[in-house]
């Protein structure tokens, strides 16, 4: 695969398979995640002495390499793990060839390609080979952040339906917090059937996105979101009767 250069000069893929960039290319790869990803869990989370981390799905490792590094910038000193499922590992082999932004740790990217496994003081990172939804029937604990960063319900319904949401629910803390570019509203209608409440996160440099937590009107103060408003979704439903969930078999 070759790099695309994304508007902020960093770069993403294009997967064939499923037919979509792994980052918006009008955002830019390294400003989405920031932006979508890590300063909304961060705002949220960080507080706490210790942190477990979903990452749904590693691809090309933005996501969990750029949380390190913030959270090494802002002085975090909780114990912490990161759980990352990927099923593509022609993927995985060919990532060694690409450019990274410079803040991103590419020793950390090495240890994972190779060993599946990245440890240091107070972390630890694993890397799961295999398909996301049989990676969660293993993991144990309780998840305090999930990067719901999946490739689109239209293209990969099974990480966006309601069984899925359902799994995700039983497995994060009370306090948790799920984060996703996606506003699609039958994915929304998922989550919320789940237990999940969303909220949109006006942005200020990217497309807007959305949080879900279990913790009805979470007081946050995110950087570079200029409001977060509740989704009301029985009045999606009331504006919308064909409006419908996704589920595995439907």
């Amino acid at each position: 695969m070759l790099e695309v250069l994304t508007q902020d000069s960093s770069f993403t893929l294009f997967n064939q398979y499923f037919g979509e960039h792994y980052h918006n290319l009008r955002d830019g790869a390294l400003k989405e995640t920031m932006h979508k990803h890590i300063y909304p869990s961060f705002a949220y989370a960080f507080y706490k002495g210790s942190l477990k981390v979903l990452d749904i799905c590693f691809g090309l490792g933005y996501n969990t390499l750029a949380l390190i590094s913030y959270a090494r910038d802002r002085g975090y000193k909780g114990v912490w793990e990161i759980h990352s499922p990927e099923i593509d590992k022609t993927l995985l082999a060919s990532l060694n060839a690409y450019n990274y932004p410079k803040n991103l740790d590419k020793h950390i990217l090495n240890k994972l390609i190779t060993e599946q496994y990245y440890e240091e003081k107070k972390l630890k990172v694993y890397l799961h080979l295999g398909e996301a939804r049989e990676t969660l029937t293993h993991l144990k604990g309780s998840f305090d952040i999930v990067f719901q960063d999946a490739f689109s319900p239209k293209k990969n319904k099974m990480l966006w339906t309601y069984e899925y949401f359902k799994k995700l629910f039983e497995m994060t803390s009370g306090d948790c917090i799920i984060t996703t570019y996606s506003q699609n509203s039958s994915m929304l209608y998922s989550a919320y059937l789940a237990g999940f409440i969303p909220y949109l996160l006006k942005q200020k440099e990217v497309r807007d996105s959305v949080i879900f937590t279990k913790v009805a009107n979470p007081c946050l103060e995110i950087e570079n979101v200029s409001k977060i408003i509740a989704i009301d979704i029985p009045h999606k439903i009331a504006l919308n009767k064909c409006l419908k969930a996704l589920y595995d078999e439907k």
